[in-house]
């Protein structure tokens, strides 16, 4: 039995009072903070720019800053174990906490969501150094994230207040990543109708996908959200009824709970980056070889060879506006949980909907080995 997937692009009226710039920063909990951000360094290429701790007069954590072209990435450890951040890196692993927003005003997009049922987590606050004024404000969402709106009008540290910059050494990489281009989400069967509500009615996102996906073991359902400019976008993922444990519930079982499947980046040459990654020890996962033997009928011309896709396990698919191709690496945490994905779009505005059944297979086979299947 052949994967089915049913997709379409839909839209929903637009309201006015929440604009989301763009994603601001993404904050991970992890047990380590230090080995995350080596990490992170050495093997995907981001560079450390800001640290925040117990020298920069924080006593409860302490945290890297980390970016790469325009993606800021955030490690957290907690010094209390019994602080709520140690409750949670205990409950949920290495794991995203917080997905930041760049907004025009803080106050405003704060005060609006609340006024739609979002629930407060903290109120806006200003805080300042030498470089100027910073405002945030935090909410809570239905996928164990926090999402908080950043003001940056007055700002031009390099990340906020409280934190200190730190020297960019001459031998970092050259950067391969570019954007933040969509952060994923794993819903418990159910709750997939409830988060796209919370999306589109507190902070103004569209539903632009929906996609219903069955494979001979398992099945899942999805929707994507987006923003008007597609700057900030969630694909959304509930388990459907299949034989066997999907790679959504395995996720949600070693979560703990929902939370971040993956976090996508753009990348300009998908092949280079690939590439470096797998010479600095990135893994990725294996994609069966038969896949590219019906690649040129099922998406056409490809200006990359398809011979250098396939040593790569790089995956090609096509919609109405182009093709796009990308590549998921196996999970960067001690569960099988968070991983990363690369994505260098040639018009298409999809997510890959045409490999579900190639990267079900890689990711089951992943499964197997750890006795989840």
């Amino acid at each position: 039995m052949a994967a089915a997937a049913t997709a379409q692009v839909l839209s929903t009226p637009k309201k006015s009072g929440v604009e989301l710039k763009k994603y601001d920063y993404v904050q991970l909990y992890v047990g380590n903070a230090y080995q995350s951000m080596q990490f992170l360094r050495t093997v995907w290429g981001f560079v450390p720019v800001a640290y925040a701790g117990l020298e920069t007069g924080v006593r409860n954590h302490i945290s890297y800053v980390l970016a790469q072209g325009n993606v800021r990435l955030v490690v957290t450890s907690p010094l209390d174990p019994s602080s709520r951040m140690a409750h949670d890196v205990r409950l949920h692993g290495d794991a995203v906490r917080e997905i930041a927003f760049t907004v025009r005003d803080s106050a405003e997009v704060f005060n609006a969501a609340l006024l739609r049922g979002a629930c407060p987590i903290a109120e806006p606050a200003t805080t300042e150094d030498e470089f100027g004024q910073l405002t945030q404000a935090t909410i809570s969402s239905p996928s164990h994230v926090i999402h908080t709106f950043i003001e940056r009008n007055d700002y031009h540290g390099v990340f906020r207040p409280g934190y200190q910059a730190l020297p960019v050494s001459d031998e970092a990489q050259p950067a391969c990543l570019t954007e933040l281009d969509h952060v994923a989400l794993s819903l418990p069967a159910g709750q997939l109708d409830q988060a796209t509500e919370y999306y589109t009615n507190i902070l103004d996102l569209e539903v632009k996908h929906e996609e219903n996906i069955v494979t001979p073991r398992s099945a899942m359902n999805s929707k994507v959200v987006e923003n008007s400019s597609s700057t900030v976008r969630f694909p959304m993922m509930e388990p459907g009824e299949g034989k066997h444990k999907s790679q959504i519930e395995e996720y949600l079982k070693y979560n703990q709970g929902p939370g971040v499947q993956h976090l996508a980046f753009s990348c300009t040459d998908i092949i280079d980056s690939a590439r470096r990654l797998n010479h600095n020890g990135a893994q990725f996962l294996a994609t069966p070889k038969t896949y590219y033997d019906l690649l040129p009928n099922r998406v056409g011309g490809l200006d990359e060879e398809i011979a250098i896709l396939r040593d790569l396990n790089i995956l090609a698919d096509r919609d109405e506006w182009g093709y796009l191709l990308q590549i998921f690496s196996k999970p960067v945490t001690g569960r099988p949980t968070l991983f990363l994905e690369l994505i260098q779009r040639h018009g298409a505005r999809g997510f890959g909907s045409g490999n579900i059944r190639a990267l079900f297979d890689a990711v089951e086979r992943e499964q197997a080995l750890r006795g989840n299947l």
